[in-house]
């Protein structure tokens, strides 16, 4: 007859294994598609310099930016399971509790003093297990192997949550870095952040809100913006598909760069430094990208006529991802 499994603590705490065991293999497979993503950059450069460092400032912020989300998932999902942890941590001292109980009735029936016993492993049944050892006949119950699997379970969970528990320890509060960290950039330019719904069109609709703070154009919108990019992708293509690869690691071909323009111009895709430099060039103006940890990237800097518009980049405004706001004059 197949052992089935006794209810209590153990089911969330098996559920809760497997939910961490699934997170860590697709944290697994995320590094190796990254890997695999960043060779085929590599094998585009050639002998162009400027592409080889710009692939390699790219292959270095996809890599951060992956270690970043990764610790971060891994702390939430600990947070989420801190309720099946106290059920491991319960059930382990249950079983190792129920265990010494099955092990001592054991020896005091078949040594005959099971009348010694007291329920609670009083001094009685202590002395009634060292009459037994003095004599020689002490023979311990073995767990069947649905206790051992459960026993097993609950261990596995409890060293997973504790090395979870470690990893989120060690990582800081990335947001707030961040934060202070452009507010100490956007200092000296006189400049502060003007928040942008994380709508999915906020790059676009950062440049809208600029160029009417910038040109007094306050009637453009994300749509313009997005239509506006997509035209310029399309009527360039040899200057952006080098740039793009699909989730093959492979460079885009012709009908993958189309279906990448309607994308841009008719969805809610996060936009990002190709779809910037699209607009730079269309509306003949630099952007400024201010972002922590690097110097001011500046896109369409050939356009020194016109006034530049400026916005921020944040990886950890907001946990769904990458985010762009606008920035004011103080």
């Amino acid at each position: 007859m197949a052992d089935t499994p006794a209810p209590g603590p153990q089911a969330p705490v098996v559920v809760a294994t497997e939910i961490l065991e699934d997170q860590q293999a697709r944290h697994r497979k995320e590094i190796k598609d990254l890997t695999g993503k960043i060779t085929a950059l590599k094998k585009t450069v050639g002998g162009n310099k400027q592409k080889k460092k710009d692939v390699q400032a790219q292959a270095a912020l996809m890599e951060r930016e992956l270690a970043e989300r990764h610790a971060r998932e891994t702390a939430e999902l600990l947070a989420q399971l801190e309720p099946a942890a106290a059920s491991a941590t319960a059930a382990i001292e249950a079983t190792q509790k129920n265990a010494s109980a099955a092990a001592a009735n054991t020896i005091a029936e078949e040594a005959g003093v099971v009348g010694l016993l007291a329920e609670d492993g009083s001094s009685s049944q202590q002395q009634a297990l060292l009459d037994v050892d003095d004599a020689g006949g002490e023979r311990k119950k073995r767990p069947n192997k649905a206790q051992l699997r459960k026993q097993r379970k609950i261990e596995e969970f409890e060293a997973m949550r504790r090395a979870a528990a470690e990893e989120a320890a060690n990582s800081v509060n990335t947001k707030e870095v961040e934060d202070e960290a452009i507010a100490e950039l956007l200092a000296p330019l006189n400049l502060r952040v003007k928040q942008i719904p994380p709508d999915g069109h906020c790059m676009y609709s950062a440049i809208a809100d600029q160029l009417g703070v910038r040109a007094g154009d306050h009637t453009k919108t994300y749509k313009e913006m997005r239509t506006l990019a997509a035209g310029f992708l399309r009527s360039h293509p040899d200057d952006f598909i080098p740039f793009l690869v699909n989730s093959n690691g492979d460079m885009f071909t012709e009908e993958e760069f189309a279906l990448y323009c309607n994308e841009v111009e008719g969805s809610a895709a996060w936009g990002g430094q190709t779809e910037l430099q699209a607009l730079a060039r269309a509306l003949r103006r630099p952007i400024h990208i201010v972002q922590a940890g690097t110097p001011t990237l500046v896109v369409g800097e050939q356009f020194t006529t016109s006034e530049p518009l400026f916005v921020s980049y944040h990886k950890h405004a907001y946990g769904l991802g990458a985010h762009y706001n606008s920035l004011l004059p103080v």
